[in-house]
């Protein structure tokens, strides 16, 4: 860090500058369908992004769920995270867990795709232990009223939108079924999956295994958002693409992400930019992005007629977000702040 950067002063506070209120349709009927469906549910698997292990979780719906069913929690993207956080996080999701009486019987980790090959020997290893794992939860004699059948399993898959449950699904399924296709649609976007599916098989030795599909499902929370915390959880959320790019202006969700990457005096967008120093300004910081790559448009004024030049600055919003999700600025875990917290 130079002494321009050691200098600067960041935002001490995100101001939500536009009113959010989201909680769609689809999630209530798909918190609606979970609950039917799980009578013909033996376990739940969910899916969360290892980069906001906290936000967006919606634990009342898993507190109701855990009551009744065993839980297991997979870290999707665990490789856009430090390897050294995993075992404070897994420390502090299991007290905090326990404590909301969401007890998670595992945690696993899982790489991105984009880093992991489908038929990789790092899937096969760890879908093997998630199997492993169900049988040894099945075969204990407390759990043995919990389980419908003796043959098979039946698995509801659950977690916040456009978190990688259907990838996950599909990766279960090309391990273990040796079956290349993709049996649930998978979508970059938030909200594709909008309703519980049909069963699908992902196993079939040494025992038969089904997972039901889900509608992501986030915190009820950002319905209302009443606190900064409420806001900062939604915002992370955003950052990570688990919520509509609909519902949230580009230019909006990268200036929270500006602002916690000064708040966390990571400064590797300034070169990323071609800035020569730190800013809390998102239009410096977008207006440096569309002269760097070149991001501009024509737009002819509607009361002088003349055309002038102007600067995309919500696709330079986009590839800045984008390149967050890729790694490009290294490993960065959002709820860094939870884990300080505990410390």
């Amino acid at each position: 860090m130079n002494s321009v950067e050691r200098a600067f002063i960041a935002r001490s506070q995100f101001i939500l500058k536009q009113k959010v209120q989201w909680f769609p349709g689809h999630m209530r009927k798909g918190i609606k369908d979970i609950g039917r469906t799980l009578k013909n549910t033996d376990l739940i698997l969910e899916v969360h992004d290892a980069r906001i292990p906290f936000s967006g979780r919606n634990l009342n719906l898993l507190s109701r769920i855990a009551s009744v069913k065993p839980i297991l929690l997979l870290m999707n993207k665990s490789d856009l995270i430090n390897n050294k956080d995993k075992c404070r996080i897994e420390e502090e999701l299991f007290a905090r867990m326990g404590s909301n009486n969401v007890p998670i019987k595992h945690i696993f980790w899982m790489n991105s795709l984009h880093s992991n090959p489908i038929y990789g020997g790092y899937d096969s290893k760890l879908m093997t232990t998630i199997i492993s794992s169900i049988e040894k939860i099945a075969n204990v004699g407390s759990n043995n009223n919990l389980f419908q059948t003796d043959d098979h399993y039946n698995l509801l898959v659950m977690g916040i939108p456009n978190v990688g449950k259907s990838t996950v699904i599909n990766r279960l399924r090309n391990v273990f079924l040796q079956k290349s296709g993709k049996a649930t649609k998978i979508g970059s976007l938030a909200g594709v999956t909008r309703s519980v599916l049909e069963k699908i098989k992902i196993c079939d030795n040494p025992k038969k295994i089904y997972l039901y599909d889900t509608p992501g499902i986030l915190e009820p929370s950002f319905h209302r958002l009443e606190t900064n915390a409420d806001i900062e959880a939604m915002m992370r959320c955003a950052v990570c693409g688990n919520i509509s790019e609909k519902v949230l202006e580009a230019e909006l969700t990268a200036d929270y992400l500006l602002y916690w990457m000064n708040k966390m005096a990571n400064y590797q967008y300034v070169e990323w930019f071609g800035m020569d120093k730190p800013t809390n300004d998102i239009t410096e910081l977008l207006t440096y992005g569309a002269i760097k790559f070149n991001f501009f448009e024509k737009r002819r004024s509607m009361t002088t007629g003349e055309t002038n030049i102007v600067p995309q600055l919500s696709s330079v919003a986009d590839k800045f977000v984008y390149a967050f999700r890729d790694g490009s600025f290294g490993p960065i875990l959002l709820d860094e702040d939870h884990l300080r917290m505990t410390k």
